[in-house]
Order: structure tokens, then sequence, then C-alpha cells
């Protein structure tokens, strides 16, 4: 009975022997980061060392790059390894074109890429849906603000109220305003008279829902007289101005003769208050009358070739005559040739002021069409030039006599009638 016992003992200790010199200890598991031995070797991991974790990783040629994680909890995780979704991917993700799967409560969340509608879709149980940001139009119809002219210096003056049309319901718009000078303010308010007001006069940019709503400025005219000050209200993309001016020191209405010995004329083509000479180009006032002899100009500088297109428009007079006198007039002369009638104007000093000009087309039509409250005008058939161009070869005059305008040569001899503002 001994000998059995000791010869169990015997073989049970070979067993152990042998168990433990044939099968070395399990390997630990490569981790995330862990060195590796051959460039693209793939494995996968989990197992005690990584209780509740999976790893797919791939070994750079020194390192083992996770790829993806498996949770306990389910989760999957592409290049990351705390996935806090079902599925969280950590980059990029391209969307395949569709296999022709409808779209049903089952494949609801579903996505898709739509080659017909180049963006990709969504499955709303019901229908595929594009995925898009929602947008909504606040873009209004530009608000027109009526000029005010002839204003008393220092003045705070309001302007109209103006209805905002042409953009969405509910579609916010960031309102703003700006200057040129007088402290502009502006204020919404939801009916024409403003007895109703949303936002109190303010100097910041709101954002609003400006759909019928009402938006009214306000602004502190200049201490100077003749002066102008462009007031800027913004909604959205849309940007609309306001012109607000000062009059000459008792110089209204338009004929009025000014402090300055200058003729109040009206408002020039930037909606600023313009006034001219009592008499025409090359005549003086003598207290009584005119005297002296009108004098005409050619346009350009009486050349009849070598014509110059100078691109000037029709509402500003002051910028067209900066334009005439710094541009060659004639092209076949060597050198700068003059622009005569304009030249003359920018040249003219006189009732105190050197910043007379050649009125442009617009300009000149409210000439005419105060020239009987100005005065002093040639109402026989004879024309006078703006600074206008009308062609290569013309530029637009009109005739005071019957208000006609022509594209006229620019060679032409006729009569001028400086302004300034």
């Amino acid at each position: 009975m001994r000998n059995k016992s000791f010869t169990a003992a015997f073989f049970s200790t070979c067993l152990v022997l042998f168990l433990f010199l044939t099968f070395p200890a399990r390997a630990a598991e490569p981790v995330p980061g862990g060195a590796c031995p051959t460039q693209y070797l793939i494995v996968t991991t989990g197992g005690p060392e990584t209780t509740g974790i999976r790893n797919l990783m791939i070994c750079n040629g020194s390192t083992w790059q996770q790829l993806t994680t498996w949770l306990a909890n389910g989760y999957v995780g592409i290049k990351t390894a705390t996935p806090a979704a079902p599925l969280h991917v950590n980059g990029e993700v391209i969307v395949g074109a569709t296999t022709g799967i409808s779209c049903g409560s089952t494949v609801t969340g579903g996505l898709r890429w739509s080659s017909a509608s180049n963006t990709i879709e969504m499955c709303d149980g019901t229908s595929w849906q594009k995925i898009a940001a929602s947008t909504c139009d606040n873009v209004p119809a530009g608000p027109v603000f009526a000029d005010q002219t002839n204003l008393a210096t220092s003045n705070l003056t309001n302007s109209n109220i103006v209805l905002v049309t042409g953009m969405d319901a509910a579609c916010n718009a960031t309102v703003g305003i700006s200057g040129t000078g007088g402290s502009p303010q502006y204020r919404v308010c939801s009916d024409a008279t403003c007895s109703s007001v949303d936002i109190t006069w303010t100097t910041s940019n709101n954002s609003v829902a400006m759909q019928g709503k009402y938006i009214q400025l306000r602004a502190t005219s200049s201490a100077s007289v003749a002066t102008a000050f462009t007031i800027t209200a913004s909604i959205g993309p849309v940007s609309s101005n306001w012109v607000m001016s000062t009059g000459m020191s008792g110089c209204t209405p338009e004929g009025t003769v000014c402090s300055d010995g200058t003729v109040y004329a009206g408002l020039s083509g930037a909606s600023t208050p313009m006034y001219v000479t009592r008499c025409d180009a090359g005549q003086s006032w003598s207290g009584s009358a005119c005297t002296g002899t009108r004098l005409t100009f050619c346009w350009n500088n009486c050349n009849t070739t070598g014509y110059v297109t100078t691109s000037t428009a029709n509402t500003d007079g002051q910028t067209y005559t900066t334009t005439l006198i710094t541009t060659d007039s004639d092209s076949v002369v060597g050198g700068t040739q003059q622009h005569i009638a304009a030249q003359y104007c920018a040249d003219l000093s006189q009732d105190g002021h050197s910043d007379w000009y050649l009125p442009a087309q617009n300009e000149l039509l409210t000439l005419y069409n105060n020239k009987t409250a100005i005065g002093n005008f040639v109402t026989s058939g004879s024309s006078y030039w703006s600074s206008s161009e009308g062609s290569n070869t013309g530029a637009w005059n009109r005739r005071f006599s019957d208000g006609n305008q022509s594209n006229l040569n620019k060679s032409s001899g006729l009569l001028a009638r400086c302004t300034r503002r």
C-alpha cells in the first residue's frame, strides 16, 4: 500500500514538472503604443489583460497603432480608445451612393449619398430627405429714406418712418447704423407712427426679425452751414443712405442770394445744397446787374481730331470736373491739353470760394428748372455745357430757352455757369 502511494506521488510530481517545462507562461497581449516587430502586422487582442476591451491594431514598424476598439457595453470606436456612442468615429466618414434600400421605419436615421442631388440624405422613417442647413431670406427691399435739406444747424432731425419688406417672416437680420457725422441712431417700431417701439433709439447692432417692422433714423445736423451728413442704415446685407444737409444762412428757397454772394440753386446730384455764381462765366455782378461779356468755351481744347473718352456720367459734376482737368483732351498733340470749360470753373475764385465746378447733366437740369428764380441765364436759344460726356466726340448740353438737351461736338463753343456745394 505504501509503495502504491509513493508511486502515485512520484508520477504527479513528474507530470507537474513536465507541464511546467513544456508550456511556458502565457505572454502578455500587445497593447496600443507597445513595441511591435513587423510592419503591417495586424492583431486582435482581448483577454485577461484587457478585460471587457478588444482592439484591432496594426504595426507601423515600431509600435502598435489602434484601429478599432470594442467595449463590453457594445460601443465601437474607430481611431478612438474611448467610444462614447454605439459607433464613435474619430475622423471623417465617407458615405457611399445608395444601394437601393427603401426608406422605412427600420431604416430611420440611415444615411446615404445622393448623386442626383449631390448631397447626403437621411431616412426620416418614410422617405429620404436632404440634409441641409435651414435658411431664410434676410435680404429686404432697400428702405428709402427721404433726404432732408436746408436744415438748421445743430438740429436733431428724424427721418421718415420706413416699412421693411421683402424678407421671410421670423428671419433675423443684423440692423446697424453709421454715418459721416451727426451721431446717428435708429429705432425699430411695430407700426407706421412708431407709437409702439420694439427697440428704442440706439447705435448698437441688433439681430431682429425685421419683416413687417418699421425703422426710423435720427441724427444731429452739422454745426456748419451748407454741410451734408450721409447716414447709412443697414439691414442684413442691404444698406440705405439718408442725406441730411444744412442750408446757407438765410439762403432758401431756390434763387435766394446767400450771405456770401452766391445763389442757392437747389440740390446737387449728390443730394446736397448747390450754389451758383450770380452771372454766367465771363461776367460779374455790379450790384444791380450782370456786366461784362459772356464767354463761350469748347468742352475739350477745341480740337476736332484726337478725341479722348473721359467716361464722365450724369450726376456728380464736382467729381467729373476733377477728372476733366487732369485728363488730356487731345490724343494727337503732345502733353496734356485742357478741357477748357471745366478748367475755367476749376480755376474760378469768386465770392470767397475756389471750389467751383462745371455742373453735371442732371445738375444742369436743376439749374434749368430753377432758371427764373436763379436769374441771369440766356433764354433766347443759347446752350450751356455740362461736365457729362455723351460720346467720344460729344458732350451733353442744355438749351435754356426750351430745356432741350443734346450731345454736341466737344469743339463747339457754348456758355457755362459754374456751381459749388
